[in-house]
């Protein structure tokens, strides 16, 4: 396997391999979503919900997956009208695969209790009790979450570039704006869906 395989799928297997990895990973990720606590807002952005249950965790993901992929479907459109739309599917689903070890990280790494204790509301300034041994595991935990989030990021653009052929670069800055505009946006409306 090289970095190749690893950093860009999208150009080494097929496109039945790719939905069926993407397939999986959606479902492990709404499991995941539930067993953490943790709604999904949008494509990589995740918020605590307490007494998330099993099938909001599965509705949360995939409305954030389906309008993922319908709005980065339209934006390949107008970059190249040959654009399929497995290939979108394909990328949209992949790029959420390291989602759920960003979930397990929050969990386990000590960033949750972390953030509870945390209390910014007062206007004082937080103060952190930690010793050397509670530390240790919560940089690691951060180390390995940033290289996660960015390695997310890293295959839905391959993915998308990939499926759109896209060369040029105001075509590239546009697709980092309009993703970055959607993830916002979506943030938004999906707080006013009660579920």
């Amino acid at each position: 396997m090289t970095w190749q395989t690893v950093f860009n799928p999208f150009s080494k297997f097929s496109e039945k391999q790719l939905l069926s990895i993407g397939i999986l990973s959606f479902i492990v990720n709404s499991v995941v979503c539930f067993y953490t606590s943790t709604k999904m807002d949008s494509i990589f952005h995740f918020s605590p919900q307490p007494d998330l249950l099993l099938a909001n965790a599965f509705i949360y993901v995939t409305i954030s997956t389906v309008t993922a992929t319908l709005f980065l479907f339209l934006l390949a459109l107008l970059f190249n009208k040959k654009t399929r739309f497995v290939d979108i599917v394909n990328t949209v689903l992949l790029s959420q695969a390291p989602n759920f070890l960003v979930l397990l990280c929050i969990k386990f790494s000590g960033l949750e209790t972390m953030a509870k204790t945390v209390n910014t509301s007062n206007g004082a300034v937080p103060s952190l009790d930690l010793n050397t041994i509670a530390i240790v595991p919560f940089l690691i935990g951060i180390v390995l979450m940033l290289a996660l989030i960015v390695y997310g990021f890293v295959l839905i653009y391959n993915g998308f570039k990939t499926a759109t052929n896209l060369k040029k670069g105001l075509h590239i800055g546009l697709f980092i704006l309009f993703l970055f505009l959607f993830t916002l946006f979506h943030q938004i409306y999906i707080h006013y869906l009660n579920l």
